[in-house]
C-alpha cells in the first residue's frame, strides 16, 4: 500500500534528502569557488583541483558525522540541544580544517619545488571562517530532517496506540455480547431439561458448542463477509428452532452480489437474538423473522425484523445489546455507520446502515 502522509514520506527519505543536501552543498560551494577562473579562462592547477576535491569529499564526509550527531542530539533527551549542536557544527569545521591543512601537506610533499601560497595558520582560520557557515546551514537542515523524523515517529505511534485502543474496545464489546448469548442459550437448555426435553437439550447442546466453535474461531476485530456472518446467524436460529419449534419461521433475502460484502465480526447475530427473544416472548402465535440485505449507492442496509401477526406488540430491547452495536458500529465507521430501531404494529425492525465494501484481492 503506498503511504500518503507527508511526515510518513518524509521520515522514510530523511536518510536519503540528508545526503542530496550534502552532496548538493558541497558540489555546489565546489562549484562557486572554481567559478571565477573558470569565467575567465584560467588553467586550474593539479594542487588547486587535488584540494577541491579533497575538501569536497572530507566536508561531506564529516557532514555525515555532524548529521548522525544532530540526529542523535535531536531525537535524545540530550539539551540544550542548540548549544550542543553549535559545538558540534564548530568540531566539524575544527576537523575538516585539520583535513584541508593535511591534504595540503600530503599533495606539496608529492609536488617537488611546490610550497603553500599562504601560512598555515593563515589557511586555517580562512578555512575554518569558510566551513563553519558549510555546517551552520547543514547543521540547520539536519535538525530540520531529525525535527520531522521525531514528529513523524511520534504521529506513528499515537495512530497504532489509537488503533490497539480501538481494537481493544471492538473486542471488549464482542466479548460482553458472547455471554450474553451464552446465559440465554444455557437457560434455554436448562428449561428443555426441567420440561424433560432430553433429546432435545442434547440437541441444542451440540448445536451450541458447534456454534460457539465457530464464532469465537474467528479474530473479532477482523472483518467477514455477510456470507459468514448470516451462516452464524443460522447456527444461532438453529438452537432457537429446538427451543421454539414451528413457532418460528425464518427469512433471509440477500443478494448473491452482496453476500461477499465486509462487515464487523458478529454484528447481526445480536439483533437475530433479540427479535426472536423478543418476537416470541409475548406471543404463543408463530412469529417471522427476516433479515434482508440490499445496496444503496456506497452504502449496505441490512434490516432484522420480527412480524408477530396483528394486535401484538414487541418490544424492541433497549439494553446492552443494542448499545453495544452502536458502539461498535461507531467505533468502526464512524459517522458513516449506524443502528436505527422502530417500532410497529405487529413487531419491531433494526436497520443497519453501514459503507459497503468487498475484501481486496
Amino acid at each position: 500500500m503506498t503511504e500518503t502522509n507527508p511526515f510518513g514520506l518524509l521520515r522514510k527519505k530523511a536518510g536519503r534528502i540528508a545526503v542530496s543536501l550534502t552532496v548538493g552543498v558541497w558540489i555546489v560551494s565546489s562549484f562557486l569557488f572554481v567559478m571565477p577562473m573558470l569565467v575567465a579562462g584560467q588553467e586550474m592547477s593539479f594542487y588547486l583541483a587535488a584540494s577541491i576535491v579533497a575538501i569536497a569529499t572530507g566536508g561531506s564526509l564529516v557532514s555525515a558525522m555532524l548529521m548522525i550527531a544532530i540526529w542523535y542530539i535531536f531525537e535524545s533527551e540530550i539539551g540544550p540541544k542548540i548549544l550542543v549542536s553549535g559545538a558540534a557544527i564548530l568540531l566539524a569545521a575544527i576537523v575538516l580544517t585539520l583535513v584541508d591543512l593535511a591534504a595540503a601537506e600530503l599533495f606539496v610533499s608529492i609536488q617537488p619545488g611546490h610550497q603553500l601560497s599562504t601560512s598555515r595558520t593563515f589557511r586555517a582560520i580562512n578555512n575554518f571562517a569558510v566551513f563553519v557557515p558549510h555546517f551552520a546551514l547543514l547543521g540547520a537542515l539536519y535538525a530540520l530532517l531529525a525535527h520531522t523524523r521525531r514528529a513523524a515517529n511520534q504521529e506513528r505511534m499515537l495512530a497504532e496506540a489509537h488503533s490497539l485502543a480501538q481494537q481493544a474496545r471492538l473486542s471488549a464489546l464482542r466479548y460482553q455480547l458472547n455471554p450474553h448469548f451464552l446465559f440465554n442459550t444455557l437457560n434455554s437448555i436448562s428449561s428443555l431439561v426441567v420440561t424433560r426435553r432430553n433429546a432435545d437439550a442434547e440437541q441444542m447442546l451440540a448445536n451450541l458448542s458447534e456454534f460457539l466453535r465457530t464464532t469465537l474461531a474467528g479474530d473479532p476485530n477482523a472483518p467477514q463477509t455477510l456470507e459468514g456472518e448470516l451462516e452464524t446467524i443460522d447456527a444461532y436460529l438453529g438452537l432457537e428452532r429446538i427451543r421454539f419449534g414451528e413457532r418460528l419461521d425464518v427469512v433471509i433475502d440477500c443478494p448473491a452480489e452482496l453476500r461477499e460484502a465486509q462487515l464487523p465480526h458478529f454484528l447481526l447475530q445480536p439483533l437475530v437474538e433479540n427479535a426472536v427473544k423478543h418476537g416470541l416472548a409475548p406471543t404463543d402465535k408463530p412469529v417471522l423473522i427476516q433479515v434482508s440485505a440490499r445496496a444503496q449507492g456506497s452504502k449496505i442496509i441490512i434490516a432484522v425484523e420480527n412480524d408477530c401477526g396483528e394486535g401484538t406488540v414487541s418490544d424492541g430491547g433497549t439494553g446492552v445489546g443494542l448499545r453495544n452495536i452502536r458502539e461498535r458500529l461507531e467505533a468502526v465507521y464512524g459517522a458513516s455507520g449506524r443502528l436505527e430501531t422502530m417500532q410497529r404494529d405487529t413487531g419491531f425492525i433494526a436497520i443497519v446502515r453501514f459503507p459497503l465494501s468487498f475484501a481486496v484481492g
